[in-house]
């Protein structure tokens, strides 16, 4: 028995003269494109006689009718017998489905009932990529055929879509090609266009990662005003960034340049607590003198371990600083503006300040108050009798007169209930305290 468009089918019996040259009559007025040695697979309803398919006497054959645009037929031969090569199974090209799953191993499916299945093992990768060129090649010139000679056929848009469909199931690279043309087609406005590919890749339940483009963004390196504070103490530096930059990217740079690690940063930039994914630009960032808050949160409160700390600062000096452009590779120490301000500050102490550097800017914030320690420390008096407030939502210390937090205008809690419950939480801590000592 032999496989065909249809179904299964009766092989056609060749004549004595047909059978010395090698096959039946059909095969013989058609052109071979090309012939590779494979072994098979096969699963499917209906069994199929695969002779000497484990000792890779079987030859995998791709021909075309010149007398009949877009006809391709898919067969197998035997070659195992002495000098003779019989076909054991044919296939229309445009009745199968055909996908590469390996270098070495690609896999056809019917399109059509019982849905049989073969899977194809080449010899090396070299020839199962030539292999696969030509019968991608010779699938796209079939479709693009049998579209055109359909009583409704489709426009340019929806051939070039099917078209692309097709060529994807083949492997990840014309997948990505199919995401570019999404990408093309958004850019120049063609709904259409962008709707049919987009189809195409939600059928293949693409997994994509979908982002504007630099292009999208202003241009050049800017000079963005950081308000850096702590529980304690706060100062002001100039960061240069990028708008393109992602806020994790943003983290990451002022982890590498100051030693503050990400999870201990909490980043206000226009009443809005930033997230990680979002780029600078959506939160309003465009121009030299654009300000930001930087808030640093307790290694308790973040959960962060000296350990962690001190594995995830080793990593970061391995890798190269955060692409932000060509000058990204010339690290240099970014220049501050006015030194320490006190919250209980009303003035701008910006006029006869002077400049810090890296190691100025970590002492200025006092790191010993983010507790980077496995232990959880002491609770200090000084937290205790503090009338500042800390914002529920965006962690920022507020003064004592607020109503509602500066940055973000959530409302203040009650503060008694608050009390209560910071003198619970400095209870327990104390009690972990002593039983850890």
């Amino acid at each position: 028995m032999a496989l065909s468009s249809g179904g299964w089918g009766k092989p056609p019996v060749p004549s004595p003269s047909q059978s010395d040259h090698g096959g039946p009559a059909l095969a013989n007025c058609n052109t071979v494109l090309m012939s590779v040695r494979v072994s098979v697979c096969h699963s499917g309803i209906r069994p199929l006689c695969l002779p000497g398919a484990g000792d890779e006497a079987l030859r995998l054959q791709l021909s075309m009718d010149p007398s009949k645009a877009g006809e391709f037929r898919l067969a197998l031969r035997d070659i195992s017998g002495s000098g003779r090569s019989v076909f054991i199974a044919e296939f229309d090209l445009r009745s199968v489905q055909y996908e590469v799953k390996s270098p070495c191993l690609h896999e056809m499916r019917l399109a059509t009932p019982p849905h049989d299945c073969i899977r194809f093992n080449f010899r090396c990768d070299l020839e199962a990529e030539q292999w696969a060129t030509v019968v991608m090649s010779s699938l796209r010139e079939a479709h693009r055929v049998a579209v055109n000679s359909s009583p409704h056929p489709m426009d340019d848009r929806q051939q070039h879509a099917a078209a692309l469909e097709q060529r994807s199931t083949a492997s990840l690279p014309l997948t990505e090609e199919l995401c570019l043309e999404l990408a093309r087609a958004i850019e120049a406005g063609d709904s259409q266009g962008a709707a049919q590919h987009a189809s195409a890749l939600a059928r293949q339940k693409a997994v994509l990662t979908i982002q504007l483009s630099e292009k999208n963004y202003a241009e050049g390196e800017i000079s963005l005003s950081v308000a850096v504070e702590d529980i304690s103490s706060s100062c002001c530096v100039t960061v240069k960034v990028f708008p393109h930059m992602t806020v994790a990217a943003l983290k990451q740079q002022v982890f590498l340049e100051y030693g503050f690690h990400p999870r201990v940063q909490r980043w206000v930039i226009g009443q809005c607590l930033c997230t990680e994914p979002r780029s600078l630009a959506s939160y309003g960032v465009q121009r030299d003198g654009d300000t930001a808050y930087l808030y640093l949160v307790s290694a308790r409160h973040a959960r962060l371990t000296r350990q962690l700390f001190q594995q995830d600062q080793e990593g970061a000096q391995l890798t190269p600083a955060p692409s932000n452009g060509p000058l990204s590779q010339d690290w240099r120490g970014y220049s501050t503006l006015p030194s320490r301000l006190s919250h209980n500050t009303q003035g701008s102490t910006g006029s006869g300040a002077e400049r810090l550097g890296t190691s100025e800017i970590r002492d200025a914030l006092n790191l010993e108050t983010l507790h980077l320690d496995d232990k959880p420390d002491k609770p200090s008096k000084a937290s205790k009798t503090q009338t500042e407030w800390a914002c529920p939502s965006c962690t920022f210390i507020n003064k004592p007169t607020r109503p509602g937090c500066e940055i973000c205008s959530t409302a203040r809690p009650d503060s008694r209930k608050h009390s209560r419950i910071q003198q619970e939480k400095g209870r327990r801590e104390e009690q972990i305290s002593a039983l850890s000592s």
